[in-house]
């Protein structure tokens, strides 16, 4: 007896997915993404359509949508697929010379159960205002990411915008794979742009380079999503290492840390990369997965190189810092006051309260010190002024400073050779160079002399009584005042590389609390 086998039909139509008789064809990809300056045609895409069972005859293709005029098929139609070979289909896109933003369309494949979502980004022109918002060039992608803003340019300020990710330093995620860096936009003048990872070493930052970036050639690879790769691997093993991501550009080199920045390039943008957590178009993470948008030139857009990385996890650098106070006693400190010297403070100018901030009444003069040395390091503090003040300065501004770089053969005194950034009302972040030591400002050395002031370019203080953070960077001679998240001065050269720390006492009340340091 011969059976007949039953059949089941599917719906015409479930959440928008065209009707199909049985799963035919199987595609190879869900999306297409393009750009185009509008009235031209971009670089196209290649969908590879596979039988799954056997023999097809051509299927009907079609690009709906309310751009679909905008994209085109303009690849021959197979006469059949068969399964194990792929059949290409190219599909291009040209936007009206009118129109910029992002177009959107389908392409139907009859026989395929899914859609393919097709997306095109239309620029109106190259360069500068004729860019499109990294916002812009995220939604075209694809991605669900709250940047923090929408417009094009935007600030270059260190403060963390929309999802950004915390200053980080990132490892493998998974130990047995890659890290993958794929580069998914670029808008930025024309040059090639060597990218890659560094990992951190007592000289600076080693670059492990990864590809390049082409240069313009039969498209703007400079103002284009999916930019041109000109050589080298998207991929790359660091091992167990800690790392960071850098590219290089004709007038400098952009890294993940700003510190490196601040040090190596001060000239430019220092907080020069954003990175977020990648959401799918329905908002759900994807695992292990970041953009990474780099700041090339100065108005803060952050579209100017643009990675996918795959396969990492952060390292926060917070979690870098070891703190210098226990918030019990001064411990790894030493206490020396002029009339009293060291280790005798029988008035407790300097005590520890029960919050751990460290208090000092700013009755004598004198100042904690480290017990220890430290090459190159960032250190870093808050503080606050209080309310008592002492003669001899009764009348004068409220007055303090980290002294740092003292070396270790250094005699206690009022005041030891050192670089001091200056804790003073108007005056934080000063240079004071002090027992004839020396640094570079702009290119001009200060006259050895027992105390040299060298004033801070940019004012960034707090109101008295609010809570001041102050940073110090001392790394192979070049020296960085970062106060409240302004670089306010830069020294090169100095005389003093690395030593102890030490916070003056100097007849102002004030307080200090989350006194830390990383160490390079």
């Amino acid at each position: 007896m011969k059976v007949t086998p039953i059949v089941f039909l599917l719906p015409a139509l479930i959440l928008g997915v065209p009707m199909t008789y049985g799963q035919k064809l199987t595609a190879n990809k869900s999306t297409a993404v393009f750009s185009a300056v509008n009235g031209t045609a971009g670089r196209s895409d290649t969908v590879e359509l596979n039988s799954v069972n056997g023999r097809n005859k051509v299927p009907d293709l079609n690009i709906t949508g309310s751009h679909a005029k905008f994209f085109g098929i303009v690849s021959e139609k197979p006469k059949e697929i068969l399964e194990g070979k792929p059949e290409k289909i190219v599909i291009n896109f040209r936007p009206e010379v009118n129109f910029v933003g992002i177009a959107r369309a389908t392409l139907q494949v009859k026989g395929m159960s899914s859609r393919i979502e097709l997306s095109g980004l239309s620029t109106k022109g190259l360069e500068g205002d004729n860019e499109p918002s990294l916002a812009s060039v995220v939604d075209a992608l694809g991605y669900k990411i709250n940047l923090g803003w929408t417009t094009l340019a935007n600030s270059l300020s260190p403060d963390l915008q929309g999802d950004e990710l915390a200053p980080a330093l990132f490892k493998k995620a998974d130990v047995n794979r890659p890290v993958e860096m794929i580069p998914v936009a670029r808008f930025s003048p024309d040059f090639p742009v060597t990218f890659g990872l560094y990992t951190n070493t007592s000289r600076g930052p080693s670059q492990h380079q990864n590809g390049m970036l082409a240069a313009a050639k039969d498209f703007p690879e400079h103002q284009i999503l999916f930019p041109a790769f000109s050589g080298g691997t998207r991929v790359y093993d660091p091992g167990n290492e800690e790392f960071g991501f850098y590219a290089v550009s004709p007038s400098h080199t952009v890294y993940s840390e700003d510190l490196w920045n601040l040090l190596l390039h001060p000239a430019h943008a220092a907080h020069a990369m954003r990175v977020y957590p990648v959401n799918d178009k329905s908002g759900n993470p994807v695992l292990n997965t970041f953009l990474v948008c780099m700041e090339e030139a100065a108005n803060g857009d952050y579209n100017d190189y643009v990675f996918l990385v795959r396969n990492i996890k952060p390292v926060f650098l917070q979690k870098r810092f070891t703190s210098l106070l226990n918030g019990k006693n001064l411990d790894g400190w030493y206490t020396w006051l002029e009339t009293k010297g060291k280790n005798n403070d029988p008035e407790k100018v300097f005590t520890v309260e029960a919050d751990g901030v460290l208090h000092d009444s700013g009755k004598e003069a004198g100042y904690i010190m480290t017990e220890k040395g430290f090459e190159n390091y960032h250190f870093k503090l808050e503080f606050k002024w209080g309310n008592d003040k002492w003669p001899p300065r009764l009348n004068n501004k409220r007055d303090s400073g980290i002294c740092y770089n003292v070396p270790a053969d250094e005699t206690d005194k009022i005041w030891p050779r050192s670089v001091e950034c200056q804790i003073q009302e108007g005056d934080v972040g000063d240079f004071w160079l002090l027992g004839y030591s020396t640094i570079q400002v702009d290119g001009k050395q200060n006259a050895p002399s027992m105390y040299t002031r060298m004033t801070k370019k940019k004012d960034s203080e707090k109101p008295n009584g609010e809570w001041n953070t102050v940073e110090v960077i001392s790394f192979n001679g070049k020296c960085v005042h970062i106060v409240n998240g302004v670089v306010v001065n830069y020294g090169e050269n100095s005389s003093l590389i690395g030593g102890r720390i030490l916070l003056q006492s100097e007849f102002a009340e004030l307080f200090y609390r989350n006194v830390s340091i990383r160490e390079f």
